[in-house]
């Protein structure tokens, strides 16, 4: 197992993979699928969409509901970001407000 170290707490790089995994089924079932692209010593996760979410207008709605709140959950994940995510950070809080997702941090 890979693990990168934070401030204090190591990130399971396995970890990461099996909560991405645990929201796999649902992107797979609309021809997506997303791939991690990179963990920071930070703590966050670059997360990469491909197939049908590069063209999927409910793109931002995926990354904020299950993948982003699913990832934030592993020990030591600071941030969860995707380059393929077009929407501002006041939309991806409102989103994750009404989701009843993990929160979006506002800037």
């Amino acid at each position: 197992m890979t693990s990168v170290f934070t401030n204090a707490v190591a990130v399971d790089a396995g970890a990461v993979k099996t909560a991405l995994n645990s929201v796999r089924p649902l992107i797979l079932g609309h021809g997506g699928d997303a791939d991690i692209v990179d963990i920071s010593a930070e703590g966050v996760v670059e997360v990469e969409f491909s197939g049908a979410c590069r063209a999927c207008p409910n793109i931002a709605m995926t990354f904020v509901g299950p993948v982003r709140t699913a990832l934030m959950q592993v020990e030591g994940v600071t941030e969860v970001r995707s380059a393929n995510v077009h929407a501002g950070p006041r939309a991806l809080l409102r989103m994750a407000t009404l989701l009843g997702a993990h929160p979006f941090p506002e800037k």
